[in-house]
Order: C-alpha cells, then structure tokens, then sequence
C-alpha cells in the first residue's frame, strides 16, 4: 500500500509540475507574441502553434493532477448519503468508472500516435506523435492517479498519516 501512495502521489506532483512548467512556457510564448507583434510589427510566426499545443498537453497531463487534489468537478447526488460504507463504495465505483475512461483515453492516443504520428506541424515542422502523445501520457497518468485514489477509498485508513 506505501507503494500505492507514494507513485500514486508522485505521479500527480509530477504532473501538477509539468503544467506549471507548460503554463509559464505558455504565458512568455504569448507575451512575446504580443511584443513581437504590436510593439516590433513583425509577429513570430511559430509562437502561436507552439502555445495551443502546450495546451493540449496542459489539458491531458493536468487531469491527474485535477483528479489528485480533487478539483475536477463533481455532482454529489449521493452526499447527503451518511453511511460511510456507502461513501467508500460510491467513491471505489467512480473510480474505476474513471479508469475505464483512462483506458479509452490511452487507447485512443496510441491510435492517433500511430495513424497521424507521422504528419508535421505547419509552422514549427514538430511531428504530431508529439502533441498526440500528450493523449496517452495524460490518460497513464490520470489511471495512476485513480488507481491510487481507488484504494484511498476503499482503505483510508492504510494512508492516513503518510505524507501528503
């Protein structure tokens, strides 16, 4: 079980780290295009392509995170439930309900890397297996996560007390 926890913690630190990393890519990709644009009247052309594609892998790698820390949104139809049994279950159910979710995610990723993987990108010239990786890499980190938050649920009491 501390082995759970702790990859299961790590992979969505890890995670959280890449978006933060892609975020701040992002952000001085998009302050330079708006310098380069207004300021210099001669745009960089790449900058754009560069940012929506960090985007997309802001999106997929960042769901693990989400899903670690508990900031993907919820219905709570049965919260108002109290039996702690029921909450243990319902919560195990919605996990593996996501790790099936994962696994189409992760499939369909792989298929996109091998049928589109060889195509470039117009304006940088990047092979898309790079950006279409992004579905893949996202969907093993998010099945990790859950994983770890399957078992959280089921026995919370075998990671109380390990570190956050």
């Amino acid at each position: 079980m501390k082995f759970i926890n702790r990859f299961g913690r790590s992979v969505g630190v890890l995670s959280d780290h890449i978006i933060g990393w892609l975020l701040l890519i992002s952000v001085l990709l998009n302050i330079a295009q708006v310098f380069t644009r207004y300021v210099m009247n001669a745009p960089l052309s790449w900058t754009e392509e560069v940012v929506r594609y960090s985007t997309v892998w802001l999106t997929f790698v960042g769901a693990a995170a989400a899903s670690l820390y508990g900031d993907h949104m919820d219905m709570n139809l049965f919260l108002d439930v109290k039996s702690p049994r029921f909450q243990a279950f319902h919560q195990a159910f919605l996990q593996l309900v996501i790790f099936g979710f994962c696994v189409l995610i992760i499939v369909q990723g792989v298929k996109f890397c091998l049928l589109n993987g060889m195509q470039t990108a117009p304006t940088t010239g990047i092979r898309m297996v790079y950006v279409y990786s992004s579905m893949a890499i996202g969907g093993v980190f998010l099945a990790i996560v859950t994983i770890f938050k399957f078992f959280l649920a089921l026995w919370p009491e075998k990671f109380v007390g390990d570190a956050e």
